[in-house]
């Protein structure tokens, strides 16, 4: 069936609908009736009286006045509250009585849900770059609001800010939502995006101002990008080519126009070089490897400011610090001009000193070590110190491990220092480390302890306080202190302990198995599609994780799960537990699932007599999600009416009062589990 057919349909059913609550029983759809005339019964009534969507429910709100409280409120599902949630779609009729006796009898139809459609948006995107021309125009295809009288218009928001109106302009690009509303606030919304043209114009350039030695060197090099090519490029000196060359200092504009007419205009401003000299001061350092000299350089000419880049890396005009050596410095004017010079700096003094030998210290806290230097490059006489005090040697070889400066100083007052680190030989670190090696099978567990050793000289010898063995590894198969000694080919030593946990747990016989059931009683004693099936577990302490697979490719790792098969099958169903080892063990069960048939039994005459037999008028049914009854007489005044399932059916009374034998009218309204509609009516006889 066309998508054209079903609205119609839909609107026809409504209408039919309608139509026949009113008619059938002279009944408009709210309207208030006094049975007593005594002092009248006002109701208001409010409430959610039109649902959205077949998931949502309704809700009636009743506002009594009038009459003498308090009153008593009597539904035709019978119910005994004064407001009613959670309503599906129909009509409800509620009986007020107030103390005095007098009845009110008040009719309210909940609206069934109705499609709001709406029309794909006319909109028009941006033209030039991000221009804010963009436009929308929305309409609405089906709703409500056209198809019942004196219907307010529709509620428009749009998520610009603008309400109520159905076309919206000079937009900006950027992404949308319009939201229609009907007069019961069920709504729907569209997003739609207002693009941006094609990218707007950019330009970037790279220019050369002329050079010192070439007044029309000048350059400049276009890079165009967005908008719509071809480009076309108008200059202030009157040329139309993208990039310029041979120029001249001076000014220089560009109006650049793409195809669809978008324009970028730039400006570039080229500069004239101005040649210049260089002088130097120069303050030459004192001694060897002092950095006391300086060099100041002062331009003569040029355009400022300048740059300075020497050659140790310095960038001011005054490099200091500096040692003897040759220097050269590059300065740049503000134009790009450049000049080089070179500065030689020399010294006095080449006062130095040279390390000989440096030996380390044997094994870790032993004084052995020796250090020896050699003097070189001094001005007469020299004086030699020791960062430890010792002084006037040459040579050490009592040395502990650690860092020593040595300082020599010449008749010139110039000084040289070094340091030298005497190490040791990497001294031996170890720790123990311990694993559990289990056998599930077997429910057995063995300790493996093994020392991790660096530094030091190979080979090592391992000595255990729990084994004999010159070995790395060794095995436990109790708790406690496990302790090692390593001794290294110099015969340094080490000792490193751990403290060891050996478990005595095993899970082999631990308790593990599970039952379901279904979640819901039924009548049916078979697992069907879609029921509820609680899993039920027996899990022992000793497992610490367990997992569920239900034969259908879904898992869970609750410990009672409740799971739905969507399929018949027959399904292997595994519970596995695991135990702090990693070690597990595995029940299954098998689940047969059924896969549910509808049934509608209805039956044609009952006896209401009170024998136990055939006392109410029930129909049976089966694979049902939702069913609804409802009894008339023959002047089309409803009886009865249930929504319930689990309803035991009309027992042959109106109000308390018996019905008189005879025909009578129903209907049914139920869908089943595929979500299919179906209806029926027919006559039903009652017998005295």
């Amino acid at each position: 069936m066309s998508g054209a057919k079903i609205l119609l349909l839909a609107i026809s059913m409504m209408i039919h609908y309608s139509a026949w609550s009113q008619f059938a029983f002279n009944i408009p759809n709210r309207e208030g009736q006094r049975v007593h005339n005594y002092q009248t019964i006002h109701v208001a009534v409010s409430g959610k009286l039109a649902l959205c969507s077949h998931s949502e429910k309704g809700s009636i709100n009743l506002d009594v006045t009038g009459g003498k409280p308090p009153y008593k409120f009597r539904w035709n599902t019978n119910e005994t509250t004064q407001n009613r949630t959670n309503l599906n779609a129909g009509t409800y009729t509620v009986k007020i009585t107030d103390a005095e006796g007098t009845e009110h009898i008040e009719r309210i139809i909940v609206q069934p849900p109705f499609p709001l459609i709406l029309n794909p948006v006319v909109k028009r995107d941006a033209s030039c770059g991000s221009g804010n021309d963009g436009y929308a125009k929305i309409s609405v295809k089906i709703g409500r609001n056209d198809y019942e009288e004196d219907s307010p218009p529709y509620k428009i928001t749009w998520s610009n800010g603008l309400e109520d109106v159905w076309e919206v302009a000079d937009l900006a690009p950027g992404t949308y939502i319009v939201t229609v509303a009907d007069k019961y606030n069920c709504d729907v919304s569209l997003s739609f995006d207002i693009k941006a043209a094609a990218e707007g114009i950019k330009v970037t350039s790279t220019t050369q101002d002329p050079d010192c030695d070439s007044p029309n060197s000048g350059k400049i090099q276009l890079n165009v990008t967005g908008g719509e090519a071809p480009y076309s490029f108008i200059w202030s000196n009157g040329a139309s080519s993208k990039d310029l060359t041979n120029l001249t200092a001076g000014d220089y504009q560009v109006l650049v126009k793409d195809n669809k007419g978008c324009s970028y205009q730039a400006s570039f401003s080229l500069h004239a070089p101005e040649s210049f000299q260089i002088d130097s001061k120069i303050v030459q350092p004192a001694c060897l490897n002092s950095t006391d000299g300086i060099i100041e350089i002062l331009p003569q000419g040029g355009q400022g400011p300048f740059t300075f880049l020497w050659s140790n890396g310095q960038t001011t005009s005054k490099a200091t610090a500096l040692a003897a050596g040759n220097y050269s410095v590059k300065v740049t004017d503000a134009i790009g001009c450049t000049v080089e010079h070179q500065v030689t700096l020399t010294n006095q003094s080449t006062l130095a000193l040279a390390i000989l030998e440096n030996r380390p210290v044997s094994c870790s806290g032993k004084a052995d070590g020796g250090v020896s230097i050699q003097v070189k490059g001094e001005y007469g006489k020299y004086k030699i110190k020791w960062s430890d005090g010792v002084e006037d040697l040459l040579q050490r070889k009592d040395l502990d491990a650690g860092d020593y400066t040595i300082t020599a100083t010449d008749e010139s007052g110039c000084a040289a220092a070094v340091t030298v680190s005497v190490g040791e030989t990497s001294k031996i670190q170890a720790r123990i480390e311990t694993a559990l090696d289990v056998d599930c099978a077997a429910g057995e567990t063995t300790g493996v302890a093994w020392v991790s050793i660096q530094g030091g000289k190979e080979p090592y010898t391992i000595t255990w306080n729990t084994s004999s063995a010159n070995s790395r590894e060794i095995t436990f198969t109790s708790s406690g202190i496990l302790k090692a000694t390593i001794t290294d080919a110099l015969g340094c030593t080490v000792e490193t302990e751990a403290k060891v946990d050996f478990p005595n747990q095993n899970t082999q016989g631990s308790r593990l198995d599970f039952q379901y059931r279904k979640l819901v009683i039924s009548s049916e004693p078979e697992v069907m599609v879609e029921e509820e099936i609680l899993f039920e577990s027996e899990i022992a302490p000793e497992f610490i994780a367990w997992e569920w697979e239900f034969g259908d490719g879904k898992k869970s790792a609750e410990k009672d799960p409740v799971h739905i098969f969507s399929k018949a099958g027959d399904y292997e169903v595994k519970l596995t537990g695991y135990d702090i080892f990693g070690c597990s063990m595995v029940e299954s069960n098998r689940v047969q699932v059924t896969s549910p048939t509808e049934l509608i039994a209805i039956p044609n005459a009952f006896t209401p007599n009170g024998d136990g037999l055939n006392d109410t008028f029930s129909p049976k049914v089966r694979a049902i999600s939702s069913f609804q009854l409802e009894v008339f007489n023959t002047w089309g005044e409803k009886l009865f009416i249930t929504n319930s399932l689990e309803s035991k059916g009309w027992d042959g009374t109106y109000k308390g009062q018996l019905a008189p034998a005879g025909n009578y009218l129903y209907r049914i309204t139920l869908k089943t589990l595929d979500g299919q509609l179906v209806n029926r009516t027919g006559g039903i006889t009652l017998i005295r």
